[in-house]
């Protein structure tokens, strides 16, 4: 029976936190229907270590036909050279299973390694997407930076739960990312940026992520309870 393996890796120069990767992981094998047999998590720099440090050379030896890895984005795979990461994917997909990127959705299959052109593009998307994640976060810390310099509100207050138009499409965006419908195609056809749809995925993940915490979360809440729950307002 095919297996389900979740791989998480945060820089522990950094102190990040491993719940943002988990929760997006979750979701996604939720929406998937996946069962998450193993889950390897791991504290270590991605350009100071090997794939035998990270687990990689680890999980990959386990793998068998039809299982899938789950990773939040491609640099979780490593930071260390390019040829590194192209070697770890092609020895997953080679051992007969699927790495699936959770922040955009994107998959590497079997399929690919006889379809050259398919799977550098997936590569290219997973590599894209995580770089716009990147840029983002640089341009919200210049912005909040400019604007503390002018003695301005940094933005939107630390906590601040307000309510978003796109809440109430949220069973239908779901629905569309489970049937590998591209984020840009979803924005289009709700009349948003793809940039509003992906800060609302985003903004989606934290909040539950903080109902998590507090104990509030049940399976099948949808994100107007949450954001109610959250606000005190439980029903």
């Amino acid at each position: 029976m095919a297996k389900n393996y979740a791989y998480v890796r945060i820089s522990d120069a950094h102190k990040q936190d491993t719940i943002g990767q988990r929760d997006r992981i979750t979701r996604y094998a939720d929406t998937h229907g996946l069962f998450i047999y193993k889950w390897y998590e791991y504290s270590l720099s991605g350009s100071q270590t090997n794939k035998t440090q990270r687990g990689l050379i680890d999980l990959i030896e386990r793998l068998a036909p039809g299982d899938r890895v789950l990773v939040n984005d491609i640099e979780r795979l490593g930071r260390d050279s390019i040829s590194d990461i192209m070697e770890v994917l092609t020895r997953i997909i080679n051992a007969g299973a699927e790495i699936h990127f959770c922040m955009n959705g994107d998959t590497l299959t079997p399929s690919h390694k006889n379809d050259v052109g398919q799977f550098f593009i997936q590569i290219g998307r997973a590599f894209a997407a995580q770089d716009f994640s990147k840029q983002r976060s640089l341009k919200a810390k210049a912005a909040a930076a400019r604007r503390q310099a002018q003695n301005l509100p940094a933005g939107r207050a630390t906590g601040a739960i307000i309510k978003s138009k796109l809440d109430e499409r949220e069973n239908q965006i779901l629905f569309w990312l489970s049937q590998d419908v591209f984020k840009n195609e979803i924005a289009r056809r709700l009349n948003v940026s793809s940039t509003a749809l992906i800060k609302w995925l985003d903004r989606r993940d934290e909040l539950i992520c903080q109902a998590r915490e507090r104990g509030l979360y049940e399976n099948g809440l949808s994100l107007i309870e949450i954001k109610k729950r959250l606000k005190g307002k439980i029903i």
